[in-house]
């Protein structure tokens, strides 16, 4: 699989801040895979999501050092708070969707087609006429995703993107995350929701301090989830159950 962001040896520091957020991070982000970043509070999971999009230091201000190659040709974002994406600009969910794709120009018909496709992809295919400032949370962070979606990115970069959906739909969103890597979109989720995550990823990288100190398949990487210690606990072998669906199949068996 093609890379679309390379990190080597690259340091961020935010203004004013007496250390840096990141710190020597060296990685490889590929088309095709689904990766989640975890890690305590303060870890840098969201400064590291920000780097990797190209978004720091371009929109935050700041430092950064070492190399970075942005490969992508587009790249999106979700944030954890949905109406700080609004453009402000549109009095409908359609045009909201459909502002990306035609800020870059393209055919009317190839606008409407694309904010249709990602519409029904983030489940907002019903919210189309409604206006954005009239929705509830979890109804503009499914927008969020559908505008995030109709650019067709090559990087989709998502930071606790189900905050503020319910259980079925925060299972609809990460269900969706492996379909969008089979098309070749490299995907990049910060969550503390390491079940889901668990579920829709393959890749797993753990931050602390600013720091990557692991990186490796899911299974294997996020082994210390409350599900992945009952598991252990309960004297599962090895790879052990990351959500409660796993775990129960398991002790079933």
């Amino acid at each position: 699989m093609k890379a679309v962001v390379r990190l080597r040896d690259v340091t961020f520091t935010y203004p004013g801040a007496a250390r840096p957020a990141l710190a020597g991070l060296t990685v490889e982000l590929l088309r095709g895979e689904v990766a989640v970043v975890a890690g305590p509070a303060g870890a840098g999971t969201s400064t590291f999501l920000l780097v990797a999009a190209g978004f720091a230091p371009r929109l935050t201000g700041g430092k950064l050092t070492g190399e970075r190659e942005l490969l992508a040709a587009r790249a999106g974002i979700v944030f954890a708070t949905p109406w700080t994406q609004l453009s402000g600009l549109c009095a409908s969910v359609r045009d909201e969707v459909a502002f990306g794709p035609a800020s870059l120009g393209l055919p009317r018909e190839t606008v409407l087609t694309a904010a249709e496709r990602a519409m029904r992809r983030a489940g907002a295919e019903h919210l189309a006429e409604r206006d954005p400032a009239a929705l509830s949370g979890g109804e503009l962070q499914r927008v969020v995703v559908a505008a995030a979606l109709a650019p067709a990115p090559d990087l989709l970069v998502l930071d606790d993107p189900a905050a503020e959906l319910d259980p079925a739909g925060a299972d609809e969103l990460y269900a969706l995350l492996p379909v969008l890597a089979a098309t070749g979109v490299a995907v990049l989720v910060a969550t503390p929701d390491l079940e889901r995550a668990a579920r829709a990823a393959t890749r797993a990288l753990v931050l602390d301090a600013g720091r990557i100190v692991a990186d490796g398949e899911t299974a294997t990487t996020l082994d210390g989830t409350d599900v992945a210690e009952i598991a252990r606990a309960a004297g599962c072998p090895v790879p052990l159950p990351l959500d409660v669906p796993g775990l129960v199949g398991r002790l079933a068996r």
